[in-house]
């Protein structure tokens, strides 16, 4: 049998971890901003003007965009991960299920510092994808049209039937928060996750939305998507950017004339989801045409670091909201919680650059690695 092993830092693909960077930011500064609404639930709403247009911009271009591209990027992940275990001729299936064990043990430490964790939907959602992982080309590309079309039906059904959301689990979790002592907030967090969180809304509609992503991410690696448009970036990204932004612009436009006019459209087809995936399509293949143009270089490189530390990074960046929001809870209007999280994935930034010339890994990804193997690999380059 051959010694199984990960894939050589040297053989992936840039622009993933590029994306995933790019990911990284948009779950920062919405994960803040979602931290400013816990802690002024029971206040006047923030009419500060630049806080304002502050947050219809990020709401447009970052809410719920970073989480979804993530999922697209562990579904390509995953298939790569298990076409080399088989390769190696290791059973990928008892293999990938200690994996997701222990991406769940690392969700769970991270709950308890953000309620709002998705790590153990990874975890969860990731051993339902390997049902999947048969499955050919095509049909995973069906298979994951079909659920993101599909869905928004479902949570329309659901929410007039009134059973997508809990008030009752949403006070409890307040009452917890505003104990106002550090305990109470690690309560709280832990209560979010595992019980406000399995409301309707969210054990069903937005797990089905992660599987629906998943399977196109698989579907993507086994088309051999990004090499495709690695070797014609001009004529195929051109045509994704510009069908994806008019579809975008439809559809956002349609979503503000169903609110503005109140439209019964949702009653039937909730539009929110399918604005945000037409937004991710958009801004992720601007994204890849820009980076295979040649364009800002730097950046790119600088970004690529970071996105080789996501399973880190995204802790980290919850770790440091943890003691920095919730627990001394500044009086901030809106635009600094925004601007933190800007600052905080900077430093981040920069912080992955120098960390990865000095180690193979990031901390937690060379952790993950070698419990997932079995076996613990080098941390520390060798000059």
């Amino acid at each position: 049998m051959i010694e199984t092993k990960p894939i050589s830092q040297s053989k992936r693909t840039p622009i993933i971890d590029i994306l995933r960077g790019w990911a990284l930011f948009s779950v920062a500064v919405m994960n803040y901003s979602t931290i400013y609404s816990w802690n002024n639930h029971s206040k006047d709403s923030d009419s500060n003007s630049l806080s304002e247009t502050l947050k219809i911009i990020s709401e447009t271009i970052f809410e719920s965009k970073g989480w979804t591209l993530l999922a697209i990027l562990f579904g390509y992940g995953f298939s790569v991960l298990l076409k080399n275990i088989k390769q190696n001729g290791q059973n990928h299936y008892t293999f990938f299920i200690n994996r997701m064990l222990w991406l769940f043990v690392f969700g769970f430490i991270n709950s308890i510092f953000f309620g709002g964790d998705i790590l153990t939907d990874y975890a969860f959602m990731g051993l339902i994808l390997l049902m999947f992982y048969n499955c050919s080309t095509r049909s995973l590309f069906i298979l994951s049209v079909t659920i993101l079309l599909l869905t928004p039906a479902l949570q329309s059904l659901l929410g007039r039937h009134h059973l997508l959301f809990t008030p009752k689990y949403r006070d409890i979790f307040y009452e917890l928060y505003n104990s106002h002592t550090t305990l109470d907030s690690v309560k709280a967090n832990l209560y979010m996750r595992y019980k406000w969180m399995l409301r309707l809304s969210y054990s069903v509609i937005l797990h089905l939305i992660q599987l629906g992503c998943f399977i196109l991410g698989m579907a993507f690696q086994r088309s051999n998507f990004f090499e495709m448009i690695d070797r014609k970036p001009r004529i195929v990204l051109k045509k994704i950017v510009f069908y994806s932004l008019i579809i975008s612009i439809v559809m956002f436009l349609l979503q503000m004339a169903v609110d503005k006019n109140d439209w019964t459209l949702n009653d039937y087809y909730n539009l929110y989801y399918p604005v945000a995936l037409s937004l991710t399509v958009f801004s992720s293949s601007l994204i890849c045409w820009i980076y295979f143009s040649g364009y800002f270089k730097s950046a790119f490189n600088l970004i690529k670091a970071t996105g080789r530390m996501t399973l880190t990074n995204y802790v980290l960046q919850n770790i440091i909201s943890f003691f920095l929001f919730i627990c001394i809870r500044p009086n901030w209007s809106w635009y600094w919680y925004f601007l933190a999280g800007i600052i905080i994935y900077i430093l981040q930034v920069f912080f992955s650059n120098w960390w990865l010339k000095k180690y193979n890994y990031g901390l937690l990804e060379w952790l993950w690695r070698s419990l997932s193997y079995k076996k613990w690999f080098p941390l520390i380059k060798v000059k």
